[in-house]
This record gives structure tokens, sequence and C-alpha cells, in this order.
């Protein structure tokens, strides 16, 4: 039955010319040739006119058929060929005029090419075999048209555009950007059953925006294509920054670079410290022989935008210790504080020792470069007590001496306060022995012990003291946080501070 409908539509045309119809009125217009996605839809679009009959036709049907004369389209679908059936549809009204044919998902094998028949009910039946539409079937879709202009200052504002040719307006691609802003979509017919969607998109620029901008469309069956542009947008240097390496001893020279992100890259730099400009216009610049008091640096970069500064940054400069000048014991009689100030970077390890044993630090403080560490103990007969410092560039020593004269003192302290005990002691017993002898009667006469006038121990009126008190102590060691008056304002009255050797008295002395 299939393979004997296309047969009779044959004849039917061969029918309609032999029997004198007009056929100049019979015509369709159809595109020579559309372009599909395979997977996607596509419209043929078709227009067709014929004679005015009379009486009007009641009913119409319109076929469409394959140049093979096989069946693409029929009302009753059991005529359609089995590898279109329930994939045409007739979208166009025939009593329009309007024939177009609607075909999804479309094949690779949908090439055409393909013509209209109109059958009026109980009249006229023709097929526009002169009216004949191909189809181009690609496996992937075009690449979007992407408009921009690419180059624009910071704060400028981007205008884009994205478009896209289609077949299926049902089912129009899905237009994406990669920037976050909303687009504005639209979607015109074109000749020839073409569709174009294009989505707008505009925004105001900033740094971030200095990247590819990217357009994607997805169709259906999630085929995807896309097209980019790079962005160029251009801005004054920003994070301008000093970089040097991070460990830099003393001595030794170093270099400093100057970076920045900027569009376009800065064509000149300048240096400064607190003096004023240094003559580098490159943007890396050599400290020959730095020290601890190299001054802070900063630099400018600049391009054709602008220009941009970075915070100041004093290079981190290393050395071994050094034992300023305040580090010194004190004793107030029976304790001995020892404070030991070192000058170092990096830090490493202080230590108090006697000879021949370590003491344990009683208190350690850090102050920026300075680390001062206490010993506190209770009085002791040693010579010198020494404070070892030592970090990886080397150490120092300071030995404290306990002057002659202190430790005579002490021993007169000593001995002192047991001649005070011994007179203690000895007071009573020779009381009592006063009062028995002189309380004993003779002859019958008794003999007064004391009048109101009368010394029974001591003429003089200069009482003789029975201890030594030693010298009063003081000592103040202030200001050891600051730069400008690092080791000033020290006192020590008499011989109760230690000697010390070994430490460095010149705050700067090895450079």
């Amino acid at each position: 039955m299939g393979s004997e409908l296309p047969q009779r539509y044959f004849i039917y045309s061969i029918w309609l010319g032999v029997m004198g119809v007009d056929a100049s009125s019979w015509t369709a217009k159809v595109p020579s040739s559309v372009s599909g996605l395979q997977g996607s839809c596509i419209i043929i679009p078709c227009s067709f006119n014929y004679p005015e009959p009379k009486p009007k036709p009641s009913r119409f049907t319109g076929v469409w058929l394959k140049d093979s004369h096989e069946v693409v389209y029929h009302p009753d679908s059991s005529r359609i060929f089995k590898g279109y059936r329930g994939r045409t549809t007739l979208v166009g009204d025939l009593w329009q005029k309007n024939c177009s044919l609607r075909i999804t998902p479309l094949h690779l094998s949908d090439k055409g090419p393909f013509f209209f028949r109109i059958e009026m009910e109980d009249l006229n039946k023709y097929s526009y075999i002169h009216a004949k539409v191909s189809i181009a079937v690609s496996s992937s879709p075009d690449s979007p048209s992407l408009s921009v202009k690419e180059e624009v200052k910071v704060g400028g504002v981007v205008s884009a555009s994205c478009s896209v040719f289609y077949t299926c307006p049902s089912e129009p691609p899905l237009l994406t950007w990669s920037h976050t802003r909303t687009p504005s979509i639209q979607s015109q017919q074109l000749v020839n059953g073409q569709w174009e969607l294009t989505s707008s998109l505009t925004f105001t620029s900033t740094m971030k925006d200095n990247k590819a901008l990217v357009c994607t469309a997805e169709y259906r069956g999630g085929k995807k294509v896309n097209s980019s542009k790079t962005l160029n947008i251009k801005y004054a240097p920003v994070d301008v920054k000093v970089e040097v390496a991070s460990n830099v001893k003393e001595g030794t020279s170093v270099e400093l670079k100057c970076s920045s992100n900027s569009n376009p890259a800065p064509h000149s730099f300048r240096w400064h410290n607190s003096k004023g400009p240094l003559p580098s216009r490159r943007s890396t610049i050599k400290l020959e022989r730095v020290t601890r008091l190299t001054e802070a640096l900063y630099c400018t970069a600049i391009n054709t935008e602008g220009q941009g500064q970075s915070s100041s940054l004093k290079v981190h400069v290393e050395y071994r210790p050094e034992i300023r000048v305040g580090s010194a014991c004190t004793a107030d009689f029976s304790i001995i504080t020892c404070l030991c100030i070192v000058d170092w970077e990096p830090p490493g390890m202080v230590q108090w020792s006697l000879p021949g044993r370590p003491l344990p630090s009683t208190k350690v403080e850090r102050h920026g470069s300075l680390t001062i560490v206490t010993l506190q103990r209770t009085f002791d007969f040693f010579d010198t007590v020494q404070c070892n410092a030592s970090n990886t560039y080397g150490n120092a020593t300071l030995s404290c001496s306990m002057p002659t004269n202190y430790k005579m003192l002490m021993q007169y302290v000593s001995t002192a306060v047991g001649v005070f005990v011994v007179v203690l002691i000895l007071i009573p017993m020779t009381s009592c022995l006063l009062l028995k002898k002189c309380g004993r009667r003779r002859n019958d006469q008794t003999i007064t012990i004391l009048k109101d006038t009368d010394v029974v121990m001591g003429a003089s009126s200069d009482p003789a003291p029975l201890r030594n008190e030693p010298k009063h102590i003081t000592s103040e060691i202030t200001n050891y946080y600051t730069n400008d008056h690092l080791y000033g304002n020290m006192e020590v009255e008499d011989d109760s501070l230690y000697m010390c050797v070994g430490g460095d008295h010149a705050i700067y002395e090895n450079i």
C-alpha cells in the first residue's frame, strides 16, 4: 500500500497536465536550500497558490514527498514513510496558503530534495515538483559571532553582542556570557527558514575584566560552541610594592625590585628614601654594603595611564650578637641582679654561667632587635659571671668581675653582725653580775646601786656603734627600647656595680 501511494500521486500529476489544467497558476515558493543542525529541528518555509475553483474546496490535504516519492508527511500517519513517521509536522495553515513543514529531530539523512503536494477534496490535486528544497545538515553548529570593542580604559563602558543563526524557532539555542551582568536577548526571522538570536551585554569595566570575554551557545541535545575575545582594559599601576630577598647579611649587597599590577606595563620607575629621590630609573636598584641602619625605601611605577606608589620597605638585615653598654650586675645586700642586653638578628641563645656551671635566667624580654636577659640570685662569693650570646652569624661574651672592696664590705657586714649578736648575749649576763655584786650588805651598810645622776657603764656621751652600716646603693638603667638614646641614663653609686668586660661599648663598632 505504501509503495503504491507515491505512484498514484505521480499519475495524478500527469493526469492534471493531460486534462489541460492551467498550471501557470499552480505555484509554490520554497527556498532552494536550508541549513539545519543534527539533533535539532528545522522548519522549511513554504507558500503556495492555486486556481480558485468554483465552488470553493471544502477540505485541503497537504502532503510532503521526497524526490524519491517517499511520503515525508501526510495527515494519515500510516501513509508516512517509516523513516519520517513521528518526526514531521505541517505547521502552515493551508487555508492561508502556508505549507511550511517542521522536521524534528533532524537526521543526517534528511537531505531531500523535498516538494509539496496539495489535494482539494472532490476537486483538483497538484504536486509542485518544480519547487524543490534541499537540507544541508551539519553535525556541529557554527561558532557564535562575537562583537566587542576590545580596548577600553578602566571605568569605561563595554558593549558586546553575540549572535547565532538557527532554524528551530520553538527551540532557540541558549546564549550565555562569562561575565556576571545580565544580557538582553532579541530574536528575528530571516529568509530561507533562518532565524537570528542576539544577546547584548553592557557593563562598566574594571581591572578584573582584563581577560577573555566568552559567549557560549548551547543547542538542543547539549551541543555547545563558543567565541571569545580578550579585553584590553587599561589602568594605572596598582599594588606597587618593593620586593627583596628574605635574608640579607650585614655588609653584603642586595638588589631590590619594584613590581606592580598595571596595563600597559610601566615604562619608568622612581626610587626614594627619606632624604629624597635616588638616581635609578629602572625597576631594580642595588644597595652596596647594607647595615642595620640602612634607610627604608619606596618606589613609584609609571605608565601611560598614570602612576602608583609603594609603601616603605626597610631591608631586614641580619648580624652577629653584640652585647650593649648597660649590661651589668648590681647588688642589694644579699640579692645580685645581672642584665645582659643583646643586639642581634636573628635571635639565638643567651646563657649566664659561673666558671664550670650554667645559671638559669630569671626573665627574658624581646624588644625589636634587643633581647634583655635577667639573672637574679642570692649573694655568692664568686669572682666573675659570664653572659654568652650566639646566633647563626657568631657569638659574643660579657664577663662581670666583682671589685675587691665590695667583697671586703660584705665581710665587714658579716663581722659586724656577728659582733652585734655576741654583745646582745653578753649584756644580760653582765647586768646580772653587777646586780648581784652591788646588792650585797656589808657591816649593815646599804649601797645604793643607781642614782639619778650616776652612770654605771660608759662615761662618754657618744655611744660607740656596734654595727657597720653598708653604704647606700642605687642603680638605674633605662631607655633600653628606644633608638635615640639606647643606653643612656645609667647611674651607679659606690662600688656595688660589677666591673664587666667583653661587651660592645660602641653601639655600632663593627660597621
